[in-house]
């Protein structure tokens, strides 16, 4: 009869012990996710403010190339280059809805898309703004959607 307690106590225990370290591997797998969503958004907040820095001529240039126009480079740039930021692309589209006239400034929106892929699912968050020949306004954030 002890026999028979102890196995069935050691079953029990060896069942708690594998429930925790699941959740525990499940739990590192939801800090990494928050982890690579927080450097996203940096990333990007850190993009719109490089680009808020610019003059509108620059941003008009840039609405003259093909769309959308890879901004890759700016993690080593803006020193976010690491092994968590490896697997990370942006791109932005710019979108001219007021063309610059000598009676009316000139107004575009941009949109920046921060994409990567965690254990072969994509995911993406993005912001968007408007950009006036007298300055910017206020960007907001789309939202991340896998």
């Amino acid at each position: 009869m002890t026999m028979a307690e102890v196995l069935i106590a050691a079953v029990l225990l060896g069942f708690v012990i594998m429930s925790s370290l699941t959740a525990l591997s499940q739990s590192y797998g939801f800090v990494r996710h928050a982890r690579m969503v927080t450097l996203a958004s940096q990333i990007l907040q850190s993009v719109m403010e490089d680009l808020r820095l610019r003059n509108y001529s620059e941003l008009k240039n840039n609405a003259a190339q093909t769309q959308p126009v890879d901004m890759t480079s700016v993690l080593t740039t803006e020193r976010f280059a690491s092994n968590f930021t490896s697997g990370f692309a942006i791109s932005a589209r710019y979108t001219t809805l007021v063309a610059s006239g000598p009676s009316q400034p000139g107004k575009l929106t941009v949109e920046l898309t921060v994409t990567w892929t965690e254990n072969g699912s994509p995911f993406s968050r993005k912001t968007v703004t408007y950009f006036g020949e007298q300055g910017m306004s206020d960007y907001i954030y789309v939202g991340w959607a896998p």
